[in-house]
């Protein structure tokens, strides 16, 4: 009986063995079946995805500005640049030793604060440091096998725009905003230029080795730089005329002053300045400093405006130089109780005399002589009433209201620059078509634009007068100088010929011109008869003495002076142009 017992029990025993040998066999195969369905799934239905989030992975794309492109003065100096500044990060999580980064840091001079300290003992992540780290000193710090670069200090970057020459040329230059996108001046005007195209930074990391690849939408021949910009102005001319212009502003005690160096066949401004003007690195307080007053800046012109109507009834042939005019001993009643007067009283006069004295009596019987339409029609040829085309943003018109508009006294009384509004490069663009033997051009400011030249050629916009016309303007304002109002822009060695202005303005109290309140200007070329350079100098409300003979001539003389021995051109022979 009990073997027959152990017997049934290790029967049963043997096929509970075989039962679980079976169990476990039917659990493999169903794990297989499983795990073998899953990748079949997986590779056949979800392929597309499995590979889009594999190759984000290893695959990574992000998209950056390159280096913005320098701004040069016509010679190559350079005016505005960026700079690549980095931001320090410590990661609290992966610093083991305080102690020794703060050894290390201090060897570069970078100290960390109490509260940093505390934040590294926190195991806070991306703990920011230091700003405006040089590229030299992050090169040193990846260099330092102490420090874990990567995991222990991290580094950020950007680009900082600087200007070499702090205020120079701040006005024309302009300045960019903190995302680096240019908002005034040639800054904005060539901000696509400048900016370049974005780069797309392809990385793809294969056995741990991180591989990169640069490429843009459009082709450049260097993907890290924006384009340069190079401009026509003169960086040593510039400096003389702010020099002279600023030393003349503080003593003037004036509101604004514009200074303009002009070369009147290409065009080129070889120096614009506007006072006051500001750093363009520091942060601006008073935005009306950012107002170019040389573009932007519009008054009445006063008698400068006189080349005009003279211009007309030459080219006209309506007078000649030596014609006798009146002028009424300096009063003379024009329309309606309105009486026109001279600063200095004069009687019977030749033309070429009235434009050397400035008398608005024979300079308003010079434009009866052209009559309206004829003067209007001069007025617009010079250019006057539209923008000349520079390439600055903030370029204003002027106003010259149509002759339907016009009173019995407009004709009057514009004919001496009253009535109507110019900016100083109108002004001066006028004289250069004078100076250019009658062509006017356009003003430019872009010389060449990654070293393309903008035009092979002064870019003229119409003949105003004849030659010889102009031939004969520049006769008369070389008079100016000699035997007139403008004596006080002589040069030892130089002919100049040119044309003071004394404008009031009006005083919008009384609704009426100002006795206290002046634009005082004078606009020249120099050589009278070959001009090279053209300037003009204008203060608007000068304290004290106001008159331009007195406080703009002088300047004109300075710059003029400075800027020829710097061009090293020669002197006149005085005998010859007298004979």
């Amino acid at each position: 009986m009990i073997k027959k017992n152990i017997f049934i029990f290790q029967k049963n025993q043997q096929v509970n063995i075989k039962k679980r040998k079976t169990f476990i066999l039917l659990l493999i195969l169903f794990m297989f079946l499983i795990i073998t369905t899953r990748a079949f799934y997986f590779q056949i239905f979800k392929f597309s995805d499995t590979d889009k989030r594999v190759d984000f992975t290893v695959n990574k794309e992000i998209t950056e500005k390159p280096r913005r492109g320098d701004i040069l003065d016509r010679n190559g100096n350079v005016l505005a640049m960026s700079v690549k500044k980095y931001t320090l990060f410590l990661d609290g999580k992966n610093i083991k030793d305080i102690d020794k980064i703060i050894k290390i840091l201090t060897e570069f001079n970078i100290k960390l604060s109490p509260q940093q300290i505390q934040q590294v003992n926190q195991k806070k992540r991306n703990i920011k440091i230091i700003d405006d780290l040089d590229e030299n000193i992050i090169e040193q710090m990846k260099n330092n096998k102490q420090l874990l670069v990567g995991y222990e200090c991290k580094f950020t970057y950007r680009y900082i725009r600087q200007y070499p020459e702090t205020k120079m040329l701040s006005h024309v230059l302009g300045r960019v905003n903190a995302s680096g996108i240019g908002i005034e001046g040639i800054e904005n005007t060539c901000n696509n230029h400048l900016s370049g195209d974005y780069l797309k930074i392809a990385t793809k990391e294969i056995g741990g080795v991180k591989r990169k690849s640069i490429y843009t939408t459009t082709p450049n021949e260097n993907l890290y730089y924006g384009k340069s910009v190079c401009l026509t102005t003169d960086k040593k001319i510039q400096f003389i005329v702010e020099q002279e212009l600023r030393e003349a502003f503080k003593q003037t005690k004036a509101k604004h002053a514009v200074a303009i160096v002009q070369d009147p066949y290409s065009g080129d401004i070889l120096a614009m300045v506007s006072l006051p003007n500001y750093a363009l690195s520091e942060k601006i307080k008073d935005l009306s400093v950012l107002r170019n007053y040389a573009i932007s800046g519009t008054n009445e012109p006063g008698s400068t405006f006189k080349i005009v109507a003279l211009a007309g009834v030459l080219e006209e042939k309506l007078l000649k130089p030596t014609d006798k005019i009146d002028c009424q001993n300096g009063k003379m009643e024009i329309y309606k109780n309105v009486i026109i007067s001279d600063h200095e009283k004069q009687g019977v006069i030749t033309l070429t005399q009235v434009i050397e004295y400035s008398s608005n009596i024979g300079t308003a019987k010079i434009a009866l002589a052209l009559g309206k339409d004829k003067f209007y029609k001069y007025i617009k040829l010079f250019g006057f009433d539209s923008k000349t085309g520079i390439e600055l943003n903030g370029e204003e018109n002027g106003t010259l209201k149509t002759t339907n508009a016009w009173s019995g006294r407009s004709l009057h009384t514009i004919s001496f620059g009253q009535e109507i509004l110019t900016t100083p490069l109108q002004t001066i663009n006028s004289f250069s078509a004078v100076a250019n033997n009658g062509l006017l051009v356009k003003p430019q400011i872009i010389k060449s634009i990654n070293s393309v030249q903008q035009s092979t050629q002064s870019f003229i916009v119409r003949r105003v007068i004849s030659e010889d016309t102009a031939t004969q303007i520049r006769k008369i304002l070389k008079g100016v100088v000699d035997n007139g109002t403008g004596k006080g822009a002589k040069i030892e060695g130089y002919t100049v010929g040119g044309k003071t202005g004394t404008a009031q303005k009006i005083d919008k109290t009384i609704g009426k011109y100002s006795k206290k309140y002046y634009v005082s200007s004078f606009c020249g070329m120099i050589p009278a008869m070959k001009p090279k350079l053209v300037i003009l100098v204008l203060f608007d409300e000068p304290q004290g003495d106001y008159y331009a003979s007195s406080v703009a001539a002088p300047v004109f003389a300075k710059i003029a002076r400075r800027t020829m021995q710097y061009l090293n051109i020669p002197k006149d022979d005085i005998a010859k142009i007298k004979k």
